[in-house]
């Protein structure tokens, strides 16, 4: 579910808000209750709830296999 922030203009509080992309914005302030809040724009999140995941593994580099001057690059 989507993280999104937000700022209240009243009391300058920044807080998070868990709700799905079809839930209406925050208006009111959790922390002085003023209609002064708006929506940040940022990079967004994504909450993951549950077991962590782990990345797909990754490709041993070339010179693990003497692609590259047999190991001289230093990624081996």
């Amino acid at each position: 579910m989507p993280l999104y922030d937000y700022k209240c203009d009243g009391c300058g509080v920044r807080f998070e808000k868990e709700h799905p992309m079809s839930a209406p914005v925050v208006k009111v302030c959790p922390e002085c209750g003023a209609e002064k809040v708006r929506k940040l724009l940022t990079t967004g999140g994504v909450q993951v709830s549950g077991s962590a995941r782990s990345a797909a593994p990754s490709a041993p580099p070339p010179c693990a296999s003497g692609g590259c001057a047999g190991g001289m690059c230093g990624l081996g």
